[in-house]
């Protein structure tokens, strides 16, 4: 940064400290802390002075006050930050807290996890989004770990590292106005009680399908696929009428109109001769099935007979 900046900086921060001169100290040091790193970001920007860009310093002195609940200058009666009785015992316990080692530690360490919540921040936007439009636009919902935009995951991706970009662009330089300092803190806020949803409704997802599959482990049974009678693979169908005559060319379908499909995983020799539809397509679920029984030594394919009904 030249020279000019640095001297604007230095200039804009001591007008500004010397309007917070009849504040308490703690009143002073809290709305004075990391002052001068915000007005050095905003310097850096491009766009004018200080003053131009957040207006006089004694109005931007004004602003903070009346962020942080204090009177205007120059008021007769002076009043801390906290003034109830749940607020000074709230700063005892914040002040103990950072007087013991662990908590003092912790503090110094939150600062470092700043990137970490501006990645996350732009990942949650979008999921959140995703979420909120879902009723409106098909495609969308909640899906973990990719959000789904229009049915889409490289959609999600996509607008994941957009918003990442744009969340990390904001935590570097911040809210250049108190009403974009006080949207910026509500978001976070909304954004951190959505991820406690979005974690605990993924933890609930993952608990209860391992529970459905500790159901299947202490039972020591397992869903088979294909059709199955008695634990037995069905692997042709034979449909008569109420006359005890054979029915040809009948298509099956279950509950809710999907195609009923024989399998032959308990006798890989079996094969099955399909019939086809206009368009060339085996149709798979249309019984019984012309089916023979291929020998594995020579190959030779031996139709299998229909069975005898069992009444």
């Amino acid at each position: 940064m030249n020279t000019t900046v640095d001297g604007d900086v230095a200039r804009y921060a001591a007008a500004v400290r010397a309007a917070f001169a009849d504040l308490p100290a703690p009143d002073r040091e809290a709305l004075l802390e990391d002052i001068e790193d915000h007005l050095v970001e905003v310097a850096a920007e491009t766009g004018g002075t200080l003053q131009e860009r957040l207006g006089p310093p004694e109005a931007y002195a004004a602003e903070l006050r009346a962020w942080a609940g204090l009177p205007a200058a120059g008021a007769a009666r002076r009043r801390r930050l906290r003034t109830s009785r749940l607020g000074r015992r709230l700063e005892r316990l914040w002040r103990a807290a950072l007087a013991h080692p662990a908590g003092g530690a912790v503090v110094e360490f939150l600062p470092e996890l700043r990137p970490a919540w501006w990645v996350l921040r732009g990942y949650l936007v979008v999921q959140l989004a995703s979420v909120g439009l879902s009723p409106l636009v098909a495609g969308n919902g909640l899906d973990f770990p990719l959000p789904t935009i229009l049915g889409s995951h490289v959609l999600g991706l996509l607008a994941v590292g957009a918003a990442v970009v744009g969340s990390v662009a904001l935590g570097r330089h911040g809210p250049a106005t108190r009403q974009g300092r006080r949207l910026t803190i509500a978001a976070n806020a909304a954004l951190g009680l959505f991820a406690l949803f979005l974690f605990g409704d993924i933890g609930a997802t993952r608990y209860a399908a391992e529970a459905h599959l500790d159901q299947y482990v202490v039972s020591g049974t397992y869903p088979e696929p294909g059709l199955r009678n008695n634990g037995h693979e069905v692997s042709n169908i034979f449909p008569f009428d109420a006359k005890g005559r054979p029915l040809q060319g009948v298509d099956l379908y279950d509950q809710d109109g999907v195609p009923l499909v024989a399998t032959h995983e308990d006798n890989p020799e079996l094969e099955a001769r399909l019939p086809l539809d206009q368009r060339g397509n085996a149709i798979p679920n249309r019984y019984p099935q012309e089916q023979y029984q291929v020998d594995p030594a020579t190959g030779q394919r031996n139709p299998v007979p229909a069975p005898r009904p069992q009444r």
